[in-house]
Order: C-alpha cells, then sequence, then structure tokens
C-alpha cells in the first residue's frame, strides 16, 4: 500500500509540473486583462500601445490635470495636453529637471511653452527627487494613472512597461497630497 501511494504521489507531482510547463509556453494573448473604462485597467507594453491610451485619458479630462514626468517626451501625449489646455483644462506637470536637460528639444517645456494659457511645468527643487521617477498623473482628482511606462515613445510602446489606471472618487488622494506638498516646495 505504501508503494502504490509513493508511486501516486510521484505521478500526481509530475502531471502538476508539465502542466505548469505547458501554461508557461502557451501563446501570451496581446488582450488587455483588464477591458478599457473598467475601474482598474492594466496594460502592457510593447503588447499594447500605452501611448494611445493616455491620449484617451488624457481627452477625457475637463478640469484638471497634474501630472509626474520622469521623462516627458511623447509627441501624441504632449499634442493630449496641449488639447486639454486649449479646452480650458488647468495642467500641472512636474517633471525631472536632470532628465529634460538630457532630452533637450524634445522635453515638454519646449514643446507647452509660448502663450498656451494653463499650462504650469515645474521641476524638482536642486537636491530634491521625491517625485523623480514618479511617471503618473490624475484627471479631475477621479482618474489615476500610474505605472512603469515613461512618457517616451520608446516607454509607450517598446519597452516592457505597465500602464495601470483606477477610477473612483477617492482614488487620486494619496496622489494629490504627494503632489501639492511637493509643487508647492518648487
Amino acid at each position: 500500500m505504501q508503494k502504490l501511494v509513493g508511486v501516486l504521489t510521484i505521478a500526481i507531482i509530475c502531471g502538476l509540473a508539465l502542466a505548469g510547463l505547458s501554461a508557461l509556453s502557451a501563446p501570451r494573448s496581446a488582450t488587455a486583462p483588464c477591458p478599457v473604462g473598467k475601474p482598474a485597467e492594466i496594460h502592457y507594453a510593447p503588447d499594447e500601445d500605452l501611448e494611445s491610451i493616455d491620449v484617451a485619458l488624457l481627452g477625457e479630462a475637463v478640469k484638471q490635470i497634474d501630472m509626474a514626468a520622469y521623462v516627458l517626451t511623447d509627441r501624441a501625449v504632449i499634442e493630449a495636453l496641449r488639447a486639454a489646455a486649449e479646452r480650458g483644462v488647468k495642467v500641472r506637470i512636474w517633471r525631472d529637471p536632470g532628465m529634460a536637460l538630457r532630452v533637450g528639444a524634445a522635453d515638454v517645456q519646449e514643446q507647452l511653452t509660448g502663450g498656451l494659457q494653463g499650462v504650469e511645468i515645474r521641476p524638482n527643487p536642486p537636491g530634491d527627487d521625491e517625485l523623480t521617477f514618479l511617471k503618473g498623473y490624475c484627471v479631475d482628482h477621479r482618474l489615476l494613472r500610474t505605472g512603469s511606462a515613461n512618457l517616451s515613445q520608446s516607454g509607450e510602446k517598446r519597452e516592457d512597461s505597465d500602464l495601470v489606471t483606477l477610477r473612483g472618487a477617492s482614488v487620486c488622494l494619496g496622489f494629490d497630497a504627494k503632489f501639492n506638498r511637493t509643487w508647492i516646495r518648487g
């Protein structure tokens, strides 16, 4: 009897191991794990075009966009910010000054200055890196976008990155508090 139990145990373990290996080798689906427009969404580049998702999310803004960006060079995202400002949305952008220097004319500062009302851009104060690596924004205090994807062509389309959105009345509370605390210091 003990021999039979031992053989069955080994068979079960081998079966589970093989099932796990076949799951790992299964082809990946390019469909989003959370459909767009749901209370929580998770999207992955390069399987998905995060740029178009960001542009659509920014297009939902009616009153305000607060954005913290390590790098912000994606032209479509910058144009979505410009369009928001042109329709009366207040846009505040907190970005990393070191990265802004490295990317030069591709930086958002160069592209959103010059007579455009409603856009304010601030860098971290010297020696302050509290928001440096955040890559997110809050739209109208009801939609939070976060994740590892930089707001650049490579971050949105080519790198292994994620974009996470949360929707609801309180999803931006933590982001808003952190953003405003640092905005005042800047």
